[in-house]
């Protein structure tokens, strides 16, 4: 299994002086998104991958406050790809519902059955 990136490992990639770093750490980035759900966060991750590095400029607050949403936006979806939300439809629990009130009033009116 091959190592999974930290959040620091991935800021300190970012903030290297060395673009090759910087182009590695964007690769990882953009793997994250192949595994993810279609979430919010991973649409808004893909849409600032897909644009690239910025200039690069370790002192211009542009430039860190990108590293940071970057950060967090792949935190995010590695978050939501190792909890998932579980789906359940309306229809479904309206189902359930409507069975759980039929049980219900077959006991009360013995003998009949749902």
């Amino acid at each position: 299994m091959p190592h999974r990136a930290t959040a620091q490992e991935l800021r300190s990639e970012l903030m290297a002086p060395e673009a090759p770093k910087r182009v590695h750490a964007l690769h990882l980035l953009e793997l994250e998104l192949e595994h993810a759900a279609s979430t919010a966060a991973s649409r808004e991750l893909e849409a600032l991958t897909a644009r690239g590095i910025p200039f690069y400029s370790p002192q211009d607050p542009a430039y860190c406050e990108w590293v940071a949403k970057a950060i967090s936006l792949w935190e995010r979806v590695q978050y939501e790809h190792e909890h998932p939300m579980p789906v359940m439809k309306a229809s479904h629990q309206r189902a359930q519902r409507a069975r759980a009130i039929a049980t219900e009033r077959a006991r009360i009116c013995k003998g009949i059955r749902v």
